[in-house]
């Protein structure tokens, strides 16, 4: 990873970030850039999600969840769009994708809220968006990674295998009570060694 200056609203800090090109563009291949989510990537954010959401591949979330669970997020930005809007909160660049990390247990992080605007799915971001984050579970001490999901092969492909759910740790079932989803969940468990 390397260390940019990035000032989210003008204020000038120190951030990773991940530059990387990604292709299936029509007109070229562009870069992009992941770096943590700040405060003013609230909005964005949300919207993303439902958007994503409205669709049935993960659960809808509102703005106090994002608010409290911020420091888990990462976005991707394209990086020429990222350049144009620092220090111009009143028009941010468009958050492309985005996914959280959180930890739930000493050696135990799951994979959340991942998400890709359509246009931009089936390039590489969301990858990218797993592999920073399993950097930061490494870095962090995290062993095991976790993801609900109902995108197998995609998570298969990152090295993720599914478990059955008497398989996953008692802990990934703590959060699971408040889902809308509990007694009919249609998710997959999956779970990758780190």
């Amino acid at each position: 990873m390397n260390f940019v200056d990035i000032p989210p609203s003008g204020q000038g800090l120190k951030a990773q970030y991940v530059r990387f090109r990604a292709g299936n563009f029509v007109d070229q291949d562009r870069e992009f850039l992941i770096r943590k989510a700040c405060i003013h990537d609230v909005n964005e954010i949300l919207e993303l999600l439902n958007m994503i959401a409205d669709s049935h591949f993960l659960l809808p979330r509102g703005p106090q969840y994002i608010y409290e669970n911020l420091r888990d997020f990462v976005v991707a930005i394209d990086a020429n769009e990222e350049t144009s809007a620092q220090g111009h909160e009143e028009s941010p660049s468009m958050i492309v994708a985005c996914g959280s990390l959180h930890v739930l247990w000493e050696d135990l992080a799951e994979v959340r809220s991942l998400a890709i605007r359509p246009e931009f799915q089936k390039c590489g971001i969301g990858r990218r968006i797993v592999e920073y984050m399993q950097e930061e579970a490494k870095v962090l001490g995290i062993r095991r990674l976790f993801a609900f999901t109902m995108a197998e092969e995609f998570f298969r492909a990152l090295g993720f295998e599914p478990q059955e759910r008497d398989e996953l740790p008692v802990k990934v079932w703590g959060e699971c009570s408040w889902c809308p989803k509990y007694f009919k969940c249609d998710e997959v468990g999956m779970i990758l060694q780190i």
